[in-house]
């Protein structure tokens, strides 16, 4: 069961006073700012962690709402993106290694254009007709080139973008987010 709590950390002429842990039978789970997330066996463990805090830094129970919304900008959720992310990117490059920023930007007009090929209504084809004069192609075969890397794009996209959500889920949940 997770818990949550917010508390005021409280410095005198020694030390710092924080959030602190009494023994073993709750993990506290710790955030840049003054908040932590808290697995607790059961309800009497988490009573007696609170009991055992110092009455001056304040600590308080706050909802799970309450949290996420109060650590969503922290180090360690941001440090959570960062990692999904990083994957992300990571599984990504077989399709988009031999692509530039650049390149990868006009995918959307490259789209457009063959759409508009593919339905003979294509007037302006700036991407397609250079694609087509570099790679001695027609422009119709130029459209599908580019929808068929489309196609093989979003399946690998969207299986890594599962991926991601997935870690991701699992990264929050060991905090109680």
């Amino acid at each position: 069961m997770f818990k949550y709590v917010s508390y005021t950390p409280m410095t005198d002429a020694y030390t710092t006073h924080e959030f602190n842990e009494n023994d073993d039978k709750c993990k506290v789970h710790r955030f840049d700012v003054p908040y932590v997330s808290i697995e607790c066996e059961s309800e009497e463990d988490f009573v007696e962690l609170m009991a055992y805090q110092k009455p001056f830094i304040g600590a308080v129970e706050i909802t799970k709402e309450e949290f996420t919304e109060l650590v969503q900008y922290s180090d360690q959720v941001k440090r959570m993106y960062d990692v999904v992310n990083g994957e992300y990117e990571k599984d990504l490059r077989p399709v988009s290694v031999k692509y530039s920023k650049e390149e990868r930007d006009t995918w959307p007009s490259q789209i457009a254009e063959a759409n508009t090929v593919k339905e003979g209504t294509a007037t302006d084809t700036p991407y397609l007709s250079a694609l087509a004069l570099d790679e001695s192609i027609t422009l119709e075969q130029a459209a599908d080139r580019v929808l068929g890397n489309k196609v093989d794009y979003d399946a690998h996209s969207s299986q890594s973008l599962t991926k991601k959500w997935n870690a991701l889920a699992v990264l929050k949940s060991e905090v109680g987010l």
